[in-house]
């Protein structure tokens, strides 16, 4: 027996055609968009909405976000860019995982995601340094929209830090987080669960952003920076 489609995801459907057509418009040497992450895997949840775009030719990317904006959707795209034959690397497993060609030609978008490495710690604390920077757009952002989107993105970047950090220990190519943490062995499991709640779903999802974001900030990044440091030294354990 067929689900039935939430409010959310019918309202997703509506849009993305109207985004897809835009994207178009301001490049048309796209060759494929996706839909992929919590839009397709948990609907109920997703409050935004994920796309890949490949393209022969990157433009700048103010012309994708403009483009995206210029299609007046009530809810939040973030638009990841990518030429075709560049991989994509970590996200590549995310995308093969939960991805759904909404657009044109699917073998680009197996080109783009054809190399999937394991991650290493070292990569894990490199994500710690993109947190960083996300924050810094956030005070330099010129407008509340996108200052709230560089918050929540720097947060989701700690989270996303602790997730590498998780693939590395397990040697994993897996992105899930709920199977991630089902495989790390106690008290990790947790430990990511916990971490998972407060960035990734309090925090991205549903936007519930702290009082001082500054601060609260400086004490999660702590908190992922430990938790990938003692993963690392477990892993060394005979």
């Amino acid at each position: 027996m067929p689900v039935a489609k939430t409010d959310r995801a019918l309202e997703t459907e509506k849009w993305l055609p109207k985004i897809c057509e835009a994207l178009l418009e301001a490049d048309p040497e796209i060759v494929a968009i996706v839909q992929f992450g919590s839009s397709v895997y948990a609907p109920d949840l997703a409050l935004d909405l994920d796309l890949l775009v490949v393209t022969r030719r990157k433009k700048d990317s103010g012309v994708y976000w403009d483009a995206v904006w210029s299609s007046g959707q009530p809810f939040w795209v973030d638009v990841v860019i990518v030429e075709a034959g560049e991989q994509l690397g970590f996200l590549g497993a995310a995308v093969r995982a939960f991805g759904r060609l909404v657009w044109g030609d699917a073998k680009a978008v197996l080109e783009v995601t054809k190399s999937i490495p394991v991650p290493t710690f070292d990569e894990a604390r490199e994500v710690l340094d993109e947190a960083q920077r996300y924050l810094q757009d956030a005070m330099n952002a010129t407008t509340p929209t996108r200052r709230e989107m560089h918050y929540r993105n720097a947060f989701n970047a700690l989270f996303d830090a602790a997730r590498l950090a998780a693939m590395a220990f397990l040697l994993t190519e897996e992105t899930r987080w709920g199977i991630l943490a089902n495989r790390l062995p106690d008290p990790f499991d947790q430990r990511f669960r916990s971490i998972v709640e407060d960035l990734h779903v309090a925090i991205f999802y549903r936007r519930v952003l702290p009082l001082d974001i500054e601060a609260e900030f400086e004490r999660q990044r702590e908190r992922v920076r430990q938790f990938i440091d003692d993963l690392e030294t477990a892993s060394k354990r005979p």
